[in-house]
C-alpha cells in the first residue's frame, strides 16, 4: 500500500477526509500535552538540565514554539471541518 505523504502536509488539509482531519486533531492534542509535560518537567527530557542552565530558556522556547505550531495546525483542521459543515 502506498501513501501520498503530501496529502498530510499542512497545505493539503483541504484534500484530507473529515476522518483524517479529526484524527489529526486528536494526535496534535496528544502531542501538545506531551510538550506541556516536558515544559513542566524538563529534567526528564534532558539529563543535563541542571548542568547546563544556559540552555534551559532555549529548550523551553523550542517546546513553546512547537505547541504554537500544533495549535495552528489544529485550528486549520477545525476551520476546514467548519467550511465543509462537519462537526468535530
Amino acid at each position: 500500500m502506498k501513501f501520498d505523504l503530501q496529502l498530510f502536509a499542512e497545505d493539503a488539509v483541504e484534500y484530507q477526509t473529515a476522518k483524517q482531519l479529526r484524527k489529526g486533531i486528536r494526535s496534535l492534542k496528544k502531542k501538545i500535552a506531551i510538550h506541556q509535560y516536558k515544559i513542566e518537567h524538563p529534567w526528564e527530557s534532558y539529563s543535563d538540565w541542571f548542568d547546563k542552565p544556559e540552555r534551559q530558556p532555549g529548550r523551553i522556547r523550542h517546546w513553546q514554539k512547537e505547541i504554537e505550531n500544533m495549535e495552528e495546525s489544529i485550528q486549520n483542521r477545525v476551520d476546514e471541518l467548519k467550511k465543509r459543515g462537519e462537526s468535530l
